[in-house]
């Protein structure tokens, strides 16, 4: 019994089409060309990682991507010593296409925060500010991958 229902759920998906939402790897109606950043070298460079798939991409609309990525790191607060005892991490990507082919151009800003309370060891605190930077870094690329496909349903 418990067979036949997993079965007809695999029916299900398998023939209605289903898709996942945050597919990366959809049929793209524009490839990047030249990718430029500026800005925060460490996620610059996971930023470029990722958007590299786009540049295999076979079709005619050609677009050079220009990336600025600012990271910001406050105190929030502090204790009564003086001490930090929170954080702040912003980080901000402006991404810039240009096309190769024509004079479009498309501008959107990506803005990703959190906080986070101080720790007694700093070893432990800066693993986890890496961390937190992976994971904003992580959503700012599927906002990304979001923006490429309402793109491409303009183009």
């Amino acid at each position: 019994m418990r067979n036949l229902k997993y079965l007809i759920i695999f029916i299900f998906f398998a023939s209605c089409g289903y898709n996942p939402v945050y597919k990366t790897d959809q049929i793209s109606k524009f490839k990047l060309g030249i990718i430029n950043h500026s800005g925060d070298k460490k996620v610059g460079r996971e930023l470029i990682n990722n958007l590299e798939k786009f540049k295999d991409k076979k079709s005619n609309n050609i677009f050079d991507i220009y990336l600025t990525t600012i990271k910001k790191e406050n105190i929030v607060s502090k204790d009564k010593k003086g001490d930090p005892s929170s954080y702040k991490i912003q980080l901000e990507v402006n991404l810039d296409l240009i096309s190769q082919n024509n004079d479009k151009k498309f501008s959107k800003k990506f803005i990703k925060e959190t906080t986070y309370n101080s720790m007694n060891n700093n070893f432990d605190l800066n693993r986890y500010k890496k961390k937190l930077e992976k994971n904003l870094t992580a959503q700012i690329l599927q906002e990304i991958n979001n923006f490429f496909g309402i793109l491409q349903n303009d183009l």
